[in-house]
């Protein structure tokens, strides 16, 4: 299973708070995929990779200890161009475009994309981390 995750929206609530539940989300992920999570953002394209130094002011030291452990990805106009399409997979977003999820359709994966809504569900990490790792 592959796991691909977005920051801003998912992990971070705003610009200087993370989600509710943010720290036990990643590092059940980690501990349950740790060779096959992916970070799928804008903090980490086009060869570069700033998750580590976005999520380190607003993550517990030990959280912050695994997150070399999640993998880049390479992606141009579409996240979905990064996704491995070969292998099952959870996408967790909070902003699907229509051609990402056209992408999805047209493969019939639309289910593995978790859409994430932090302003309605504050305390949404904690329920998908229940729902998706337990």
């Amino acid at each position: 299973m592959n796991v691909y995750l977005d920051i801003d929206g998912v992990l971070l609530a705003n610009e200087v708070h993370a989600a509710a539940g943010a720290d036990e989300f990643l590092r059940t992920v980690i501990q349950k995929y740790p060779e096959s999570t992916y970070w799928l953002t804008t903090h980490c394209w086009r060869g570069e990779n700033r998750c580590i130094e976005i999520l380190s002011p607003v993550l517990q030291a030990e959280t912050v200890a695994l997150l070399p452990k999640i993998k880049p990805t390479e992606w141009g106009d579409l996240k979905t161009d990064a996704i491995n399409f070969g292998q099952q997979f959870l996408w967790f977003d909070d902003d699907l475009l229509p051609d990402e999820a056209k992408a999805l359709e047209q493969r019939h994966v639309s289910d593995s994309y978790v859409p994430v809504d932090l302003q309605t569900q504050p305390g949404q990490l904690l329920e998908l981390t229940r729902k998706f790792f337990s």
